[in-house]
């Protein structure tokens, strides 16, 4: 209770949670006294919670769906890193592993599950160097055991191989996907459909609506079916894919195509400068750096090196014919679906495009975990750690969706920083009550006088102070 507690008021690298803890109501509302919440105490109930923290994630999970009435039968699943600071040489959960922003650091894996109200159900740890199918295979497992049949996962593209489509379509999950190149979804666009069969599609993203009409990303779509045959077992799935085309993404591969073209022209321009150099004296020398310039534009550039007179020599240019036929399906994306009925290319992309909520919970969640390493001894601790974290980001969403859900289209006046009116986030609504006091009269403890910000916002939620204000001096 005292770490999520921290966590929710102080969002912060973990750190002395007994100093925050000694200017924090805790003694007053949970009988916590702050002498208690010293590392090595803390530690010790991480360990003693570890056994039990998947079965209770779980029980939190379903006990919030059913008091809060939450839709459970879509979520919306996606992973992300946790940094961590220290050595945890001997840790089989912090690992090296790549991360979102292409780099290798000592991490934890999340996988994180959101509801369709963006309300963040449940963050399971797993290795930082664990493959992305194992880690999302497990959650699915467990997700499919503790919720009804006909689950709708939306997931990004670590689930778009056609193998973990198949196993998750004979274990009866409902599923929206991108698919990934490897699975040939380009060939059969252009050999089955073609951009031809595209049709206009009504949907507006939510950060372009209040953009002009000729200011927003058009999107043009078909949904076509999909047989795929199972390796394992010869049986063969029906599947649909809504073939999606958007301006904005044609625009920005092809851009990012042209960039990448001429930063290879470029390094390849001064290879050839430098021949016989002493950086590039022999044609090895110059193969194994064409190799690595090559690589980002491979087949896209025609580059040969060869020898005259004991010294290399290099050709190159570009190969016009691949890149038309990539620039063919710029803005292509691929969405599988198996679910059953009428279906339309807008409904599935709608349906896909939800997946912003379960990224921006990873916003929330995401800051390194710097804690000392007498803190986090062990896997136990650390898993046990990374659970109470998502029990605080889980109250997070609730308070977030809860009064978000009770105002409707009104606004909140007076949210921080600005004291603007606004549309409360988890983040503001916290934020509103950071520096509200109490005092101990002689009559019991009194709070501060409430803002009229902070008064409306216990009354949507129909939370009671838990203490009377003080009186005002008028009184």
């Amino acid at each position: 209770m005292a770490l999520i507690a921290s966590r929710l008021a102080s969002p912060s690298p973990l750190y002395d949670v007994a100093g925050w803890a000694s200017g924090a109501a805790l003694r007053e509302l949970f009988g916590i006294p702050h002498q208690l919440l010293n590392d090595d105490r803390l530690g010790r109930c991480l360990e003693a919670l570890c056994p039990h923290v998947e079965r209770l994630r779980g029980a939190i999970m379903l006990r919030a769906i059913e008091r809060f009435g939450l839709d459970a039968a879509r979520l919306h699943l996606d992973l992300t890193a946790l940094r961590v600071a220290g050595a945890y040489e001997r840790s089989a959960l912090v690992d090296k592993g790549w991360s979102a922003d292409r780099r290798v650091a000592r991490q934890i894996r999340a996988l994180q599950a959101t509801s369709a109200e963006g309300v963040p159900l449940y963050l399971r740890p797993g290795p930082g160097s664990a493959a992305e199918l194992a880690m999302i295979g497990r959650g699915l497992e467990r997700l499919r055991e503790l919720l009804p049949k006909g689950l709708l996962v939306v997931a990004d593209s670590a689930l778009g191989n056609l193998r973990p489509l198949l196993e998750a379509d004979r274990a009866g999950l409902r599923f929206v996907c991108p698919l990934r190149a490897v699975t040939g979804f380009r060939e059969r666009f252009l050999e089955e459909v073609g951009p031809d069969a595209l049709r206009p599609l009504r949907y507006v993203s939510e950060r372009e609506r209040r953009l002009r009409p000729g200011e927003r990303t058009r999107y043009r779509g078909v949904l076509r079916p999909f047989e795929v045959e199972d390796p394992d077992t010869g049986e063969r799935h029906s599947f649909r894919v809504a073939y999606i085309h958007s301006t904005e993404e044609e625009r920005e591969i092809r851009a990012a195509r042209g960039r990448a073209l001429v930063r290879a022209e470029d390094a390849l321009a001064r290879v050839k400068r430098g021949l016989g150099g002493r950086h590039y004296p022999t044609r090895a020398h110059v193969d194994r750096r064409l190799a690595r310039i090559l690589a980002p534009v491979e087949g896209l550039i025609e580059a040969d090196s060869g020898e005259r007179d004991g010294r290399p020599t290099l050709r190159f240019r570009r190969d016009q014919e691949p890149i038309d036929r990539a620039a063919a399906t710029d803005g292509i994306t691929a969405l599988a679906t198996n679910l059953p009925g009428r279906l339309s290319a807008t409904r599935v992309l709608s349906t896909y495009k939800q997946q912003w909520m379960v990224e921006r919970r990873h916003r929330d969640l995401k800051q390194t975990l710097r804690v000392r390493p007498v803190f986090l001894q062990n896997d136990d601790r650390i898993e046990a750690l990374v659970g109470v974290v998502g029990l605080a980001l889980l109250v997070f969403g609730l308070i977030e969706t809860e009064l978000r859900k009770r105002l409707g289209d009104e606004q909140l006046p007076g949210l921080p920083p600005e004291g603007r009116s606004g549309r409360p986030t988890g983040r503001n609504i916290l934020a509103a009550f950071q520096g509200l006091g109490l005092t101990y009269t002689t009559n019991g403890i009194a709070l501060d006088r409430l803002t009229p910000t902070q008064r409306r916002i216990l009354e949507l939620l129909e939370i009671e102070p838990p203490w009377p204000e003080q009186q005002s001096l008028a009184a």
